[in-house]
């Protein structure tokens, strides 16, 4: 009997809005493209390259018997190939693409687009001819050399990191052109390493990101499979024994606590991993019933700017499944996930701030780094979700104690924590028609330096999200643990500055990858 594939039904649910995202129109100049914002409605002045990745999971179904559809294989294979071209369109004087703004030099979607253009040439190298083979490659070959000269420098993202790495080294697989691609590919690998916490975790800005880290071990299980020679069991193993804590009795995964607020989970590498790691085959068997009830962020859930990667990893992990059928294979008997064993544990991963707290009938995970964030969970229900406390300017602005603070203090005893840190501002704002004339003009002018765009982007970075303006307020929060979990928050009053009913929940940095619905939302008490 053939094993029900979730995966491939979630993928059916979108693929027709998935593939009207692309120009099939030849007689038009946005032909292959797959921003609609652009060609389709012309909104914005340049195309978000990220759509043309969507040819890695379109090829995925197609090699592993999954495509819904009775398309003729020349069919298939024109959309294909209008993607590439699209993404010849889209390429910069310097090989690079954008997300977000003209000139923008993105690393992250240079890397992206150049990844998933090369595991389609991958897939589909059987089936297409060598000259169309050489056409397509020569279309990457600018994207792999902008990722070998230049580095991403506004912060330090895993993720991005290493989906350039796992570019690079398919690049070489495929052309055994290295000219320094596999000593860039290296660096970057090292890189993240490097600043992988002894708890597993991989740094995504200030700290740990579950959610992101989920998107980070696809590109390393792709990486570990393919290049043995890296290393990388260890690490990934680590990641895992960090990850499944942060799956929770409710089914969601990830949170507020996270160092970038997200709670999606992205599937396909770490069901890559299953038969190495313990904690990924239990990981994976666990939450694909989160994904068919609609109880994590899936791919439905998905704005068009992160739908391509969760949508190649959702096709990567439905062809996966397929192949467990065909092999007649069966997944062994799950380990007991953290969140569903019921004997006492208090977890603490210092480098994180996390701390996981369970008793027979609860699940706490505090972010203490982050002011005390705090997600509880009561047979299997979310009880508690209290992502800080607000405070109102005289000014009108709104700050919160929410926030990764370095001078933060905290105690901990056999039955309570409590955390004093200062109160930063929110700089949420909305942008402005004068703001986006000023950008564009930076993009046509200044930011043609790559030099001055980078600084830009770092000075963003710091006052948008890592290092936002600290205000003359402190605050103290005392949360004592155990199955009736107790918040309470204390603070000096300071003239000027006054404490609201905090809103719950709330993320009080700029974060496009936040606010994503599951079925839990519906319930949340506010």
């Amino acid at each position: 009997m053939p094993r029900e594939n979730l995966y491939l039904e979630e993928i059916i649910k979108n693929l027709p809005r998935i593939l009207s995202l692309i120009d099939n129109d030849k007689t038009s100049r946005g032909y292959g493209l797959g921003d609609r914002y652009y060609w389709a409605w012309g909104l914005t002045d340049f195309g978000n390259g990220t759509y043309q990745g969507i040819a890695n999971g379109l090829s995925h179904l197609w090699v592993s018997g999954l495509w819904p559809f009775q398309s003729s294989f020349n069919t298939f294979a024109e959309r294909i190939n209008s993607l590439f071209l699209g993404a010849k369109k889209l390429t910069r004087k310097d090989g690079s693409l954008e997300e977000a703004f003209p000139n923008e030099g993105s690393y992250c979607v240079t890397a992206l687009v150049a990844f998933d253009l090369l595991v389609t040439i991958d897939l589909l190298d059987q089936l297409i001819d060598q000259k169309k083979k050489q056409e397509w490659i020569s279309i990457v070959e600018p994207l792999v050399q902008f990722l070998i000269k230049k580095n991403e420098t506004h912060a330090f993202i895993s993720n991005h990191l290493a989906t350039a790495a796992a570019a690079l080294f398919r690049w070489y697989e495929l052309t055994n052109q290295d000219s320094g691609v596999v000593t860039k590919g290296e660096f970057l690998v090292s890189s993240i390493l490097k600043n992988q916490s002894k708890e597993g975790w991989f740094k995504e800005y200030t700290g740990a990101d579950p959610g992101y880290q989920t998107l980070c071990t696809y590109y390393l299980a792709d990486l570990h499979l393919n290049q043995k020679h890296l290393n990388l069991l260890n690490p990934l193993s680590k990641s895992l024994q960090f990850l499944w804590h942060f799956a929770h009795p409710d089914g969601s995964f990830g949170g507020y606590y996270g160092s970038r607020s997200t709670r999606f989970y992205n599937p396909g590498g770490i069901l890559a991993l299953r038969e190495e790691i313990p904690e990924a085959q239990a990981l994976s068997s666990f939450m694909i019933r989160s994904i068919k009830e609609s109880r994590v962020v899936t791919l439905s859930c998905m704005d068009e700017p992160n739908l391509v990667p969760m949508f190649n990893s959702f096709a990567w992990s439905a062809s996966l499944v397929k192949n467990f059928s065909a092999n007649k294979e069966s997944f062994p008997k799950d380990l007991n996930l953290p969140c569903n064993d019921r004997n006492p544990l208090r977890k603490n991963f210092s480098d994180a701030g996390l701390l996981v707290d369970r008793g027979a009938e609860y699940y706490s995970i505090i972010n203490y780094k982050k002011g005390g964030v705090v997600q509880h969970f009561v047979d299997y229900k979310l009880e508690l979700l209290d992502t800080g406390a607000v405070f109102k300017s005289s000014q009108g602005k709104f700050g919160s104690n929410q926030n990764f603070d370095p001078k933060s203090t905290f105690e901990m005893t056999e039955n309570k924590f409590a955390i004093y840190n200062q109160v930063t501002e929110m700089p949420k704002k909305l942008p402005s028609p004068l703001q986006f004339l000023l950008l564009r003009l930076c993009c046509i002018t200044i930011f043609r330096s790559s030099i001055i765009r980078e600084f830009t982007k770092s000075f963003l970075v710091k006052y948008l999200i890592t290092k936002p303006k600290a205000w003359p307020v402190w605050n103290e929060r005392e949360i004592v643990f155990g199955k009736d979990l107790v918040v309470e928050d204390r603070h000096q009053e300071v003239k000027g500055f006054t404490k609201l009913e905090s809103p719950k929940p709330f993320v009080p940095f700029h974060m496009a990858s936040k606010g994503y619905w599951q079925i839990q939302d519906e319930n949340i008490k506010v």
